[in-house]
Formats: structure tokens, C-alpha cells, sequence
């Protein structure tokens, strides 16, 4: 056996530090063990080795996360970072990938191998690992139109605690009545949920009476096993895609929102940055923006045709009017300079973010940002924000607001300078989320809950359906002495 380990704390934090922390900035990360498997064979024999059956064992992609789910508190850390690979398989919209390639080179191969198709989910992140895409089931801008991860994964190929490689295909297993009995991992039961999980949900393990065994997996940011493959599903590429930043007031940004919901035209993604962004970016970048109005409504639309094109410019031209909005007040169109030029003004607030927040850090190692991730209903989000705008301001942190208006899905970020305004930050971040349960929504929308938000959980679930989530992860956690 080859595969690279190391099994000293000290030797792990001199030699791989990256290991111990990842964008959430969760201080305290530390290890006994580092594995790297390069195949599913050394994989299968990490877990099958029975020293490791009772050591906590957190695996590692990217670790592009922000919520602390890749850092590990003792025990070993299995990294994805050497499973490589991505290859055709025998049907034209379907590419086999391993576990530790990015968002980034799957997009690179499909320009390649696949220039007719594209993979839809776009997490912001594009370093991030597929892996870690799945056991979060990350969603982006693109969700608005095509949904998470979850949508787009036909096969995986799991590793679970006891070292048994488990291959599911969609459509083979799926649940009646929330049971399901298979051949090799006996009788599941899922828990029963006093009321739906909302529709966009990263909060928990994933529940639906009905729904294929392979949805389990998704979004169980390792609780289940280790995803080592999966098999994505392409879409074929549009005729041309239509990218617009309108900058406008708040008013403005509601009604146009409004519209273009309630339009034909076929929107691939509708997100916003909120005021007072703006005016953060100012402060911290060379940027200035000189447009009436704080507020950014940005959309990208699918067309099909030339035809389509001219109508769904007039349909734009119309609303822009109706809602009092210059031309002069727009940016963008339908070249990848445009496209490309809206795509990084949209991510260049987070990575504003993450600077300051970085630089507040390196003076006092208990800073970190607090992001919230909470999510309502689509006709609930101008209540929601109010509410949420009105506890960020009382907290006095500094703080932004972006992401997913057609979703009703905006994010918070708090940036603390000090012990104190941390304390305040949380206690925001805490109320935000609560005012999302009590509007039906979810604590969690797309990142996961890992290390730092697991105890929202209690906030949506009731202590009962969280012990049945317990002993479902229990169950893959106990084939440990049945499948040797």
C-alpha cells in the first residue's frame, strides 16, 4: 500500500497546514492522521482497517466550504485532493468524474470533450471539489433555472465507514412510504418530518417519502461515506445567453423583480446586491459607481433563437421603461466579455469580504465573518429582508447583503472587528435565521450546516426528528460489523 499518509499531529500542521482550516476561517483544526488515496482501492483499504473503526474520521476536498465542515477536530482526514480523473461514458450527456476534481476543470473539460453541453450548477466557487459540490449539494446563480447539485448526479460511487464501495444509480432504489430494503445495506427507515423541508434545503439529510435512495447521499456532507465518483448530467447550451446588471433603488428593485418572475422570458438566474454593498465595495476597492439607486438587480436569460433575442430585448427595453430606468443605468448583454465582466463584479463582493474579514483575523485569531444562509419562500423574501435588514442593523457590525432574489435566498455577511462585535454578529446571525423558521424557510438554503451552523438545526427540527437523523447516520456507522 502506497498511498501517502502521514501520522504525526506536528508533522501535519509543519508539512500540510491547509488541512486544518478552510474558508470559514474556524480556528482549532488539528489531526492525528492525513491520508491522500489516489484510487478506490486505497480507499476501500483506509476504512476497512479496523484501527481506524473508532476514530472520528473527517474527509477533505477543497475546502471551499464556510462552514467548518472540512476542518477536523482530532482523529484522522481522509483528502480527495489526489482522486482524479473525468471520462466520457457511453451516453453523449453524461461525464464520469472523480471526487477531487473542481467545478473549474469539469467546465474546462466540457469547453474541450463537450462544447455543445455544460454542466448547470454554479457554486461561486469554481475551485471547489466535485465531491464536496455533492456532499453539499451546492447550489449557485443557476439554480434559479436548473436547481442544485442533486438535479444533475445520475451515479455515485460511495465508500462507506465499513470500506464497502457501493455504486447507486438514480432509478434503481427508491423509497415507499419512507422505507426501502437493500441487499446490502439492510432495512432503512427515514425519519418522519412533521412538515416538508423547504424546497431549496442544504439543513439536515435530505427527506422525501418517496425519493430515490441516491438523494440520501447528496447533501450529507460526509455523514454517509465517502463519495469517491459521480456522474454528472450535461444540458445542452442555448442558442445565446442574455446577461444584465440594472443598477436602481429599492423600489425599482422589487417591481422589477416582479416582472421578470412573472415574465416568459426563460431566466437562468436572478440575484441582487443589496445597499448598503455598494458603498463597501467603495470603501475597499478601486471601484466606484456612479449610478443612481443602491441597489443591483443582475439576471441572465435564455434564448433561442435571433428571434428570441429581439423579443426578449423589447420585453427588457419595456420593463426598464415601465419602471423608470435608463439604459444609461444598465450593464451588460450578450458577449462573454459582458457576461464574464457581470460574473466578477458579482463574486468580487464576497472576495472583498473575505479579505477584510482576513485582515481583522490576523490581529485577533477568533475573527470570523458570519454568514448567514437562510432562506424563505420567493413571495416571503421583501419580508423577510426587512426583518433581516433590521437585525444587522441594530448589531452595529459591519455588514452586506447579496445572492439569490429569484430564490428568496440572501446572504448576510457580518464582519466583526472584535471579540465583542463577534458576539453581536452571532446573536444577528441567530435571530436571522430564526425569522426564516418562522416563515416556513430554512436555516440552511445551500452551504450545509458543518461545524459552525449545526446548531441552527434545532431551530428547524424538533429534538425528535434530529435523534432519527442521528440514528439513520448511526445505521451506515454500525454496517462497520456487518459487511467485513
Amino acid at each position: 500500500d502506497n498511498m501517502k499518509t502521514i501520522r504525526s499531529y506536528e508533522l501535519i500542521q509543519k508539512e500540510h497546514p491547509e488541512l486544518l482550516k478552510d474558508e470559514s476561517n474556524l480556528s482549532g483544526g488539528h489531526c492525528e492522521e492525513a491520508v491522500w488515496p489516489e484510487t478506490s482501492q486505497e480507499a476501500v483499504t483506509f476504512f476497512k482497517n479496523k484501527s481506524h473503526s473508532q476514530r472520528q474520521v473527517t474527509i477533505s476536498g477543497a475546502r471551499t466550504g464556510i462552514t467548518g465542515g472540512a476542518i477536523p477536530m482530532g482523529g484522522s482526514v481522509v483528502s480527495t485532493n489526489l482522486l482524479k480523473g473525468i471520462c466520457n461514458t457511453s451516453e453523449e450527456n453524461i461525464i464520469r468524474v472523480k471526487a477531487g476534481e473542481t467545478l473549474d476543470s469539469v467546465y474546462l473539460y466540457c469547453k474541450n470533450e463537450k462544447p455543445g453541453f455544460f454542466y448547470p450548477p454554479d457554486p461561486t466557487e469554481t475551485t471547489a471539489s466535485i465531491g464536496g459540490t455533492i456532499s453539499t449539494d451546492a447550489s449557485g446563480a443557476g439554480s434559479y433555472k436548473y436547481g442544485s447539485t442533486r438535479k444533475w448526479i445520475t451515479q455515485l460511487k460511495i465508500i462507506l465507514p465499513s470500506g464497502y464501495l457501493l455504486k447507486i444509480k438514480r432509478g434503481d432504489h427508491k423509497f415507499v412510504n419512507s422505507r426501502l430494503n437493500h441487499k446490502i445495506l439492510g432495512k432503512i427507515k427515514l425519519p418522519i418530518l412533521n412538515k416538508p423541508q423547504p424546497v431549496k434545503n442544504a439543513a439536515g439529510l435530505y427527506i422525501e417519502p418517496n425519493m430515490d435512495l441516491i438523494d440520501l447521499f447528496i447533501g450529507s456532507e460526509g455523514k454517509l461515506g465517502l463519495i469517491i465518483e459521480a456522474d454528472l448530467l450535461l444540458k445542452r447550451k442555448p442558442y445565446s445567453l442574455v446577461s444584465f446588471g440594472i443598477f436602481c433603488n429599492e423600489e425599482q428593485f422589487w417591481k422589477l423583480r416582479s416582472d421578470l418572475m412573472n415574465s416568459k422570458l426563460s431566466l437562468r438566474e436572478l440575484e441582487a446586491i443589496v445597499n448598503p454593498s455598494l458603498a463597501f465595495l467603495e470603501k475597499y476597492t478601486d471601484r466606484s459607481f456612479k449610478y443612481p439607486g443602491d441597489w443591483v438587480l443582475i439576471t441572465s436569460i435564455e434564448v433561442s433563437s435571433e428571434d428570441d433575442l429581439d423579443k426578449t430585448l423589447e420585453i427588457l427595453d419595456n420593463f426598464l421603461k415601465q419602471n423608470g430606468i435608463s439604459d444609461e443605468n444598465t450593464q451588460g448583454g450578450f458577449d462573454e466579455t459582458e457576461r464574464k465582466y457581470l460574473k466578477e463584479f458579482r463574486h468580487l463582493l464576497p472576495e472583498t469580504v473575505n479579505r477584510v474579514i482576513s485582515s481583522y483575523s490576523l490581529k485577533n485569531n477568533r475573527i470570523h465573518k458570519i454568514s448567514t444562509d437562510a432562506a424563505v419562500a420567493p413571495e416571503l423574501l421583501e419580508k423577510y429582508y426587512k426583518i433581516m435588514k433590521q437585525y444587522l442593523t441594530d448589531s452595529g457590525v459591519t455588514f452586506v447583503i447579496f445572492g439569490h432574489a429569484g430564490q428568496g435566498h440572501l446572504h448576510a455577511n457580518l464582519l466583526p472587528e472584535n471579540d465583542d462585535m463577534l458576539k453581536k454578529a452571532e446573536y444577528a446571525g441567530e435571530q436571522i435565521a430564526k425569522a426564516a423558521v418562522k416563515l416556513s424557510g430554512t436555516v440552511s438554503a445551500e452551504h450545509g450546516t458543518g461545524r459552525l451552523k449545526e446548531h441552527l438545526l434545532k431551530l428547524m427540527y424538533s429534538q425528535n426528528e434530529l435523534n432519527q437523523m442521528d440514528l439513520l447516520v448511526k445505521s451506515f456507522l454500525d454496517l462497520n460489523n456487518t459487511l467485513q
